[in-house]
C-alpha cells in the first residue's frame, strides 16, 4: 500500500502538483492521536512489523468505550475542512482508508465529524467491508454546495430549522472540526456498536490540490461531482483539447477530446472510485479531482 501512495504522489502534471495532508499510517508506532470515545487508549495498539504497521482496536462487547467499534481523532484531523486550490474551494474528502475485517461480520463503516459549533454529520451510506476479508483500499466521498449535502446527513435536530441555517451551520463546523471519528453501524448514527470484534487500519488520507502560480484554466468546471456516468466539462472559453482520467495508481484509465467550451463526458466504463482529470488545450492544462459512483 505504501508503494502505491508513492506512485501516486510522484506524478507531477505541469500546472499542479499534489500534497497529503490528513494523513495516518502509524509508521511511527504510535497512534498519532486515535483513542476510543472517551479519549482513553485502552485496548488500541499499533502491531505488525516493519513497513506494515496497523492500528488495531480489540472491543470487548461491553457497554463502554471499549466495547464500541468506534475510534476517534481530536488532535490530528481537526481544523478547516476546506481549502483553495486553481480558484476554486474544495472540501477535504478521507478519499480512502487501507484495511482489512478478521471479523465474522460485515463492517459498516462511517465518518463522523463534530465542528466547534456542536454541529455534528454523518457519511449517509456506509463502506461495506466484507467479513474476514484481507487488506484493501476503500473509498467515500461526501461534498456540500448551495444545493445541499451528498452523502452527509445532520445528526442534530433541526426540525423548524431555515435549509439556509442548517447550510451555514454545516459550513461552519467543517471550517472548524473538533473531532473526526471511524465508526461501525449499520444504521446513521453518530455511535458506534457495541460489539466483540476488530478494528484494523493502516493508512488513511486524503488528497489536496495545490494550486500554481502560471494556472490558467482555474475557471475549468466538471459538475456534477460526484457524478454516476456523464460529467460536464465546462471550459472558460471556446478550446479544442483532451481531458485525461487517471486512478489513484497514477494510471491513464480514460481519454477524451473535446472541441467546444461544454462538453459532457461519459465515463460509464470507469469503476466507482476517485479519479484525476488532467484538461490539456494546446497551451494550457488544470487537473481537477473527480469521484465517480
Amino acid at each position: 500500500m505504501k508503494a502505491r501512495f508513492t506512485v501516486l504522489v510522484s506524478i507531477l502534471f505541469c500546472a499542479v502538483s499534489f500534497a497529503q495532508s490528513f494523513y495516518s499510517d502509524f509508521e511511527d508506532g504510535t497512534l498519532q492521536g486515535w483513542t476510543n470515545n472517551d479519549n482513553s487508549t485502552t485496548l488500541l495498539t499499533v502491531e505488525g512489523i516493519s513497513s506494515n504497521l496497523f492500528l488495531q482496536k480489540e472491543c470487548d462487547g461491553s457497554n463502554s468505550p471499549v466495547g464500541e467499534m468506534t475510534i476517534i481523532n481530536s488532535s490530528e484531523w481537526i481544523g478547516n475542512y476546506f481549502y483553495e486550490a486553481v480558484g476554486e474551494e474544495y472540501l477535504i474528502n478521507i478519499d480512502q482508508i487501507y484495511m482489512k475485517n478478521d471479523n465474522n461480520f460485515d463492517l459498516h463503516l462511517r465518518y463522523g465529524f463534530t465542528g466547534a459549533n456542536g454541529y455534528m454529520v454523518v457519511t449517509t451510506n456506509p463502506i461495506l467491508i466484507p467479513a474476514l476479508s484481507d487488506w484493501d483500499i476503500y473509498q467515500q466521498s461526501y461534498n456540500m454546495d448551495y444545493l445541499g449535502f451528498y452523502n452527509l446527513t445532520v445528526i442534530n435536530d433541526t426540525t423548524g430549522i431555515p435549509y439556509d441555517e442548517i447550510h451555514a451551520n454545516v459550513t461552519e463546523l467543517f471550517e472548524d472540526v473538533v473531532e473526526f471519528k471511524i465508526f461501525h453501524n449499520e444504521e446513521i448514527s453518530f455511535d458506534g456498536k457495541f460489539l466483540t470484534g476488530t478494528i484494523q487500519i493502516e493508512e488513511i488520507f486524503a488528497y489536496l490540490l495545490l494550486s500554481d502560480e502560471n494556472q490558467n484554466l482555474s475557471k475549468t468546471k466538471l459538475y456534477p461531482n460526484p457524478v454516476n456516468n456523464i460529467v460536464q466539462l465546462r471550459l472558460p472559453y471556446e478550446s479544442n483539447g483532451t481531458i485525461n482520467f487517471y486512478n489513484v495508481l497514477g494510471e491513464k484509465v480514460l481519454s477524451k477530446e473535446f472541441s467546444s467550451s461544454t462538453t459532457p463526458i461519459d465515463i460509464s466504463e470507469l469503476k466507482s472510485g476517485i479519479y484525476l482529470a488532467k484538461i490539456q488545450t494546446e497551451n494550457q492544462s488544470t487537473v481537477k479531482k473527480i469521484v465517480k459512483l
